[in-house]
Formats: C-alpha cells, structure tokens, sequence
C-alpha cells in the first residue's frame, strides 16, 4: 500500500478510531508519514503476552483476538489501535494478539510518539490524551469484573 493509500485508510477509518479524535486532516497526514504498514497471515502472532513493549498498531483490515493465558478475551476489526498501552506504561504486553484473518496493520514505531512529542507537541498531546481517555474506558470496564469478584469472595466462594 502506497503512503497515500495508507493515508486514504486511515481517513477512511478515522469515526472507528479513538487515537484520532479531534485531530484534524493536516494532522493526520504528518502522523502518517511515521506508520509503515505490514501484512499477516491468520493464525500469525502480532503481540505476545509477557513481551516487553514494542511498536503500537492500527488494525486497518480483517479481524485480531486477544488472549490471556490462551483464552479469547476480545476481538475486534478495523480502526482499533492495540499495543500503544504498553509501550506508554513501559509494561510487558498483557496479551496475545493474534490475526483471526489475514490482516493488514499500521505500524506505529514505539520512537514516533517520542519523535512526535518532540517534533508536534500539539498533535502528541492529542494522542496521548485519546490513549488516556481509551484507558480510562477500560479501567471503567473492570469495575463490574471487580464487582463480581467481591461478591464472590463475600459469599466464600473464592
């Protein structure tokens, strides 16, 4: 895919992806010129859990599943971005990503956002604050996980 066609793509997705709100097209076109796309089979490992951080990506085309411990624990398709939380908190991956099709990635090098927050501070606040407000979500989510873990616990069941 040519860098216009990945630009094209990532336009294309832009209301499916939370990295980019409120970023506007000019933006956009500066943040694309650090992606390189890449091509998986299904079945290929993109992530693994325990791995220490590495490059972020944005899922352009087909569908990727998430384990823990190889169990499914999500799926999803295009216009989501995985990855980026590891590299941010400087934590091992917490999960496996693995192509459920044949996939086509952007691959968000872990130095861009380093070289971003140096060459377009505004931009890279941008993004930081969408992968803040992204994890944030997530956090939120685990509350009713932890609600039903206390629950089993008060009724002795763990």
């Amino acid at each position: 895919m040519s860098e216009k066609q990945l630009e094209d793509k990532i336009i294309e997705l832009l209301p499916k992806t939370s990295l980019f709100g409120g970023v506007d097209l000019k933006e956009i076109h500066f943040f694309v010129e650090s992606l390189v796309e890449k091509r998986c089979k299904a079945g290929e490992i993109i992530l693994k859990e325990g791995e220490s951080p590495g490059d972020s990506y944005l899922l352009l085309e087909g569908e990727v599943k998430l384990t823990v411990r190889d169990r499914r624990v999500d799926k999803f398709g295009p216009g989501t971005v995985f990855g980026i939380d590891s590299t941010i908190g400087i934590q091992k991956q917490i999960t496996t990503a693995i192509a459920a099709t044949d996939i086509i990635l952007a691959i968000i090098p872990k130095m861009s956002l380093y070289t971003l927050s140096q060459k377009n501070p505004d931009l890279f606040s941008k993004l930081i604050l969408n992968v803040a407000r992204d994890l944030a979500r997530a956090l939120k989510g685990m509350e009713r996980i932890i609600e039903d873990y206390v629950l089993l616990e008060e009724k002795h069941l763990l």
